[in-house]
């Protein structure tokens, strides 16, 4: 049985995986209200994907790097957008974080 738990348009969460898949919409003006509303640093997310992601801006790497740096392994990022790999490759994250 798949254990997803969905969060409306604020992303789904699939507990087998611990995967949460983001929302279209990923900028500062939301990201504050999706985190405090949905949780999401208490979940222990191994994988994150962006495949539903429209626009997205920097405030999400801080999310990222809180959530890598609660694992042991590299989290890993599915469908990073384009100008977001452009971030984790000018800030040198790269370390932190599988692509997938």
């Amino acid at each position: 049985m798949n254990s997803s738990v969905v969060m409306n348009d604020n992303g789904q969460w699939h507990d087998a995986e611990a995967r949460l898949v983001l929302p279209a919409q990923l900028t500062i003006d939301v990201l504050d209200v999706m985190l405090k509303k949905n949780k999401w640093l208490a979940l222990p997310v191994k994988q994150v994907d962006f495949s539903q992601v429209e626009k997205a801006d920097s405030a999400i790497l801080a999310v990222l790097l809180v959530w890598a740096s609660s694992i042991e392994e590299k989290l890993q990022l599915k469908q990073l957008p384009d100008e977001l790999y452009t971030l984790v490759k000018l800030y040198d994250l790269d370390s932190e974080f599988t692509l997938i």
